[in-house]
């Protein structure tokens, strides 16, 4: 009977539990929400590892700040500490724009230009082949199979060895990364 209403207790429940010493409830706290948190601090940062490091910090303040007045649900308490965690992260981090790695290959496109767009574009092309080849060897092959070869997320998986969801992540860092080593050598402004 003990048991059935640990499982039933609310977020309210839990946390005020944590309040009285229960460390146990405060995991169970955790396992309710950091998953719906993980996701919605990554659709502000678009980096996996910045949400997960802002999904602990928001739990963490949760169990020091002591601020919840009630006024609330702990949820939504929660994901407002998050909010903010995730809106200092991206000002500290100069809200750098993320250009689409599309953008950027597409300045690979052949077309009907003039000999010195061609020249320019193919000064671009060796660039971005360059910097592609100072990638880490995953990150290499992933762009390589997604945007040379045409594969989809699942193809490039099977190819790579690798889950749908891994290649997503693989290929944002792998484009973060190509854009970030574009960059240092002044190829975008």
């Amino acid at each position: 009977m003990e048991e059935d209403k640990k499982l039933t207790r609310t977020a309210e429940e839990l946390y005020s539990s944590f309040l009285g010493g229960d460390e146990i409830a405060f995991e169970e706290l955790i396992a309710m929400y950091e998953d719906e948190l993980s996701l919605f601090i990554y659709n502000k940062v678009r980096d996996y590892h910045d949400a997960k490091h802002i999904t602990i910090e928001s739990f963490a303040r949760l169990a020091t700040i002591g601020r919840f007045a009630g006024r609330s649900s702990i949820k939504t308490y929660l994901f407002a500490i998050a909010k903010n965690l995730a809106s200092r992260h991206m000002r500290q981090r100069g809200a750098e724009q993320n250009i689409p790695f599309d953008d950027v290959i597409g300045t690979l496109v052949d077309g009907g230009e003039s000999p010195h767009d061609y020249m320019e574009r193919e000064e671009n092309r060796k660039s971005i082949r360059k910097a592609m080849m100072d990638l880490k060897e995953d990150y290499r092959i992933v762009l390589e199979l997604l945007y040379f070869e045409d594969m989809s997320y699942s193809e490039t998986g099977r190819k790579m060895n690798k889950s749908k969801d891994q290649i997503k992540v693989l290929a944002y860092r792998a484009k973060a990364s190509l854009k970030k080593k574009l960059e240092n050598r002044d190829f975008l402004d």
